[in-house]
């Protein structure tokens, strides 16, 4: 393992962990389905990133479940934060829209 492979990977662990913890927080005061959705958008990007830190050290690895060549963990881990962030986004906007 090359040090400037896990740069990236630790940046982002603790960026995402300090989108995540906040989000948290806002969970537990908010019931709005727009700010549901964007928290569980940050839960997604941190869980993504331990995941990855855990494949950097070795404990874990991507190798699954397999669609063809494509690593189907890895891209649900990756795919559901912009998701959830997404329908959060377009709930805002159908709730908010003026005719």
């Amino acid at each position: 393992m090359n040090d400037f492979e896990a740069i990236p990977v630790i940046v982002r662990m603790v960026c995402s962990f300090l989108a995540a913890f906040p989000a948290i927080a806002i969970w537990s005061r908010t019931r709005d389905a727009a700010w549901m959705l964007v928290v569980l958008g940050a839960i997604f990007f941190f869980i993504d990133a331990l995941y990855s830190t855990l494949v950097l050290i070795g404990l874990s690895t991507y190798e699954l479940p397999f669609l063809q060549n494509l690593p189907l963990l890895q891209s649900i881990l990756s795919g559901l934060p912009y998701l959830f962030l997404a329908l959060g986004f377009l709930v805002f906007l159908i709730r908010n829209r003026r005719y």
